[in-house]
């Protein structure tokens, strides 16, 4: 009888060895990971690490073994109106050069102190994410949080090989300008305006914005309060998933995962963060980030723009 016994415990420990733990290594690489994940998979086979943050910081200590990765990711375009992802070409070669191949499971971070910071990593996330590019995430906390819990730091620039990054664009990350024109006004797509209120509501705008004010229809739901950084001298954590949640239903956003979603900003940084918390952390499966934001559409005439109201008001 023990011996059969000690036989279904073997048959269990297989199944379990063979199912569970590849489910657990598919839910270590996640899009969103901690200090103490990356600390303990460093070493991890065809893992590249990406410091997005401001280029003099890199030099003064970085994690070890990660990439100095300041970009570009926005440049200005054509027609000099919009910072938006350069061409698809540019950012293959320079992928490459940061290491990234095929396979790689990309960790990036930033500074970490400010959700601004953390809206650089949450745009790299997203270009990867528009080139096809999934197995990526973003490190909680950035290098704020990193260095909080004492791990350790290098001051040793890493050269790394040339990566085999094969890229292709996928229109279904990126709003166009004509895009935008198209679907404003329709029931079935939602703008989300991920700048602070005051701009939102045309209190005030950037010199460089040709008028203000939002996207007719938009709801605010401003980057800013997407994490906990200062909170208790807190670094930029995300906030809980079920807070993340009730925002989104506070700013009138469908529980439906099928809805579809177009962020904008200013610059389409801010938006990068309202993209990584619907798609990423909340599960909205149809997000696009209006690369060319408010820069673009209010240089356009024939794009209205709203002031002093909310999106979801009748007009």
């Amino acid at each position: 009888m023990k011996s059969v016994c000690r036989l279904k415990a073997s048959f269990i420990g297989v199944l379990l060895f063979m199912f569970c733990l590849p489910g657990l290594a598919l839910a270590a690489e996640s899009s969103l990971v901690s200090v103490d994940w990356l600390a303990k998979n460093l070493k991890k086979k065809n893992l590249v690490v990406l410091d997005v943050s401001e280029f003099i910081h890199y030099e003064k200590g970085h994690i070890p073994g990660a990439v100095k990765a300041f970009g570009p990711w926005m440049t200005m375009n054509r027609d000099f109106v919009g910072f938006m992802m350069p061409e698809e070409a540019v950012l293959v070669d320079m992928l490459r050069s940061y290491g990234v191949n095929n396979d790689s499971f990309v960790v990036i971070y930033d500074e970490g102190i400010t959700s601004k910071d953390t809206a650089k990593s949450a745009r790299a996330l997203w270009t990867l994410h528009a080139l096809g590019h999934t197995r990526v995430a973003i490190l909680d906390g950035g290098m704020a949080a990193w260095e909080q819990t004492e791990k350790p730091v290098s001051t040793k620039a890493v050269a790394p090989l040339t990566g085999n990054f094969s890229g292709k664009l996928v229109p279904a990350k990126v709003a166009t300008l004509a895009e935008v024109k198209e679907k404003l006004g329709s029931s079935k797509v939602f703008f989300v305006d991920n700048r602070l209120p005051e701009y939102y509501f045309g209190h005030e705008k950037n010199s460089e914005i040709s008028r203000a004010g939002h996207l007719p229809g938009a709801l605010l739901w401003p980057e800013e309060y997407m994490t906990i950084a200062g909170e208790d001298f807190a670094p930029s954590y995300f906030r809980k998933t079920d807070e993340l949640r009730m925002m989104a239903k506070g700013v009138h956003l469908p529980a439906d995962k099928n809805t579809q979603i177009i962020t904008y900003s200013n610059h389409g940084l801010a938006a990068a963060m309202g993209y990584f918390v619907l798609h990423d952390l909340l599960g909205y499966k149809n997000v696009k980030l209006y690369d060319g934001s408010i820069l673009e559409a209010a240089e356009v005439k024939d794009v209205p723009m709203v002031v002093n109201r909310w999106g979801w008001e009748k007009m």
